[in-house]
């Protein structure tokens, strides 16, 4: 690639509702606008994967793994598509590559499972043929070709995994501007916004703000990886740094 990539990350905070895509593929753009081929990694819309888990409880109450794993995807495959088409309407081409078109292979199948191989090369060509590519978060490719899961909010893990076999950067795109010691929308006194931490303090956060299985991916490869807003290029930095803090005020709500 004659350009660097960064890999972005989209989740639910972000990914309220089909008109949230906008701010999506804006966000997108920007990067582009900086030089940077992008590999989008969406999750499923707010609330899609909830919904698909009851209405596969409603059928059997403990769904069979391989059908929930089909079933929980189509919530990222059609954010994917979604924001494939969202681009497209703005003059921004980006194919979107499913698990199996880059070999997102796991280490066994299930609904938690760990990445074990990608295939960096197939990536690499579609960055030099379209300066987007969309890739759906949370789903990979089992030991029989099955769909399989990554665990809760394990989109984050897709985009560490891939970042870390690309070389990379990571950035993960929240609705606030970064990772605090505490929600800044709980009581108490104002909570400080990180500029650095350690993968360690990452993982004495909520798990719902970045996945711990994630962090914890980081933390064994020694990936760095930032977690940030909307047309903001300040953002909380995880890695090997310690604590240190930006001078501001926090965000209203919680990533």
């Amino acid at each position: 690639m004659s350009e660097q990539a960064i890999v972005l990350k989209f989740g639910g905070s972000v990914l309220r509702s089909r008109e949230s895509l906008a701010s999506v593929a804006a966000e997108i753009e920007r990067f582009n606008a900086k030089g940077l081929r992008v590999i989008a990694v969406v999750s499923a819309l707010e609330g899609t994967t909830d919904e698909l888990l009851s209405q596969a409880r409603s059928v059997q109450d403990e769904p069979e793994e391989s059908a929930l794993a089909l079933l929980l995807a189509t919530g990222e495959f059609t954010s994917a598509a979604l924001l494939s088409l969202t681009l497209a309407s703005r003059g921004v081409r980006a194919p979107v590559l499913g698990p199996h078109a880059i070999g997102l292979r796991t280490k066994g199948a299930g609904a938690d499972t760990n990445p074990a191989s990608v295939d960096a090369w197939t990536l690499t060509r579609a960055l030099d043929a379209s300066r987007v590519v969309v890739v759906p978060g949370f789903v990979g490719v089992g030991p029989s070709r099955e769909h399989t899961l990554l665990g809760r909010g394990g989109s984050d893990l897709s985009a560490l995994f891939i970042a870390s076999q690309l070389g990379a950067r990571c950035r993960l795109v929240k609705d606030v501007a970064g990772l605090y010691e505490r929600d800044p929308a709980s009581p108490g006194p104002t909570p400080r916004r990180y500029r650095t931490l350690s993968w360690g303090d990452a993982l004495a956060l909520d798990g719902r703000i970045v996945q711990h299985k994630a962090v914890r991916f980081a933390q064994r490869e020694r990936l760095a990886f930032e977690v940030g807003a909307f047309g903001r290029d300040d953002a909380s930095h995880v890695g090997a740094t310690g604590a240190t803090w930006h001078a501001d005020e926090p965000e209203v709500a919680c990533a």
